[in-house]
């Protein structure tokens, strides 16, 4: 295990999944090398549990936004809502937001009023935002064109290796989660293998998206060690050289201490 502390770039440890062991799991982080957890919203709903979370533990850093995936429960008025919270509360990021073009997700002119409206306050606000993309990598890189100032990650990034160019060319980083850690995710993995170091980022986005170890299982941040292992397997580099370059990546960015 590398010496350099890990950062989970992206947890939903506010989710009900983790009421019952809550500060099991925050233990379990803290023995597996995890040093310090983001925790994105994905509804106004939210907020308040992730800002009380976030004041009981240090390591634990509060981001506000409105996800696509629940667009059809926002309210145009949660954007004003969101401007206001972010003033009398203090955050790292913008986020989760983003797009989503599946089939059974809310229709993309509501996503991408959303999505637009967020970016505008992270911009104002002069804080990073944290991007949900989904089948959705080109209007994304469209609106971050427009807004040129803006920085941030794309979550549990599945673009190609050209977008994600397109999009480190912005300023943003590119966020891998225990995809890679599957066989079958080839162009995913090669994206893993090419990238500059310096554009990466790693995340479990617990409960979800569990590594091949921990397949069918309830994710958590103590497995953020098998996506690292995985990048310094695929990228054959010693992982206490990729924890140190990711904690630069991610303290720039987010400005952790």
């Amino acid at each position: 295990m590398p010496v350099t502390k890990l950062i989970d770039t992206h947890c939903h440890l506010d989710f009900i999944d983790f009421d019952k062991d809550r500060n099991e799991v925050i233990n379990r982080a803290i023995q597996n090398n995890i040093s310090d957890i983001i925790i994105p919203a994905v509804s106004a709903g939210n907020w308040l549990k992730i800002q009380t979370l976030c004041k009981q533990q240090k390591m634990l850093h509060p981001c506000y936004g409105l996800h696509p995936y629940w667009t059809d429960q926002h309210k145009k008025s949660d954007i004003q809502k969101l401007e206001i919270f972010i003033q009398q509360n203090t955050c790292i990021a913008i986020g989760e937001c983003g797009l989503d073009y599946r089939p059974e997700q809310a229709d993309k002119k509501k996503q991408q009023y959303f999505f637009e409206a967020q970016l505008d306050i992270a911009k104002q606000k002069k804080l990073p935002v944290i991007i949900h993309s989904v089948r959705a990598t080109e209007d994304v890189i469209q609106q971050l064109r427009t807004r040129p100032t803006l920085r941030g990650m794309i979550h549990s990034y599945s673009g190609s290796y050209e977008q994600a160019l397109q999009l480190i060319e912005m300023g943003f980083y590119i966020s891998l989660s225990g995809a890679i850690t599957y066989d079958h995710a080839t162009r995913l993995r090669d994206i893993a293998r090419k990238l500059p170091l310096s554009t990466l980022l790693i995340e479990t986005d617990a409960p979800d998206q569990a590594d091949t170890l921990h397949r069918g299982e309830r994710n958590e941040p103590a497995y953020l060690v098998e996506v690292l292992k995985t990048l310094a397997q695929l990228r054959k580099e010693d992982q206490e050289h990729i924890a140190q370059q990711l904690s630069i990546n991610i303290k720039s960015l987010f400005n952790i201490t």
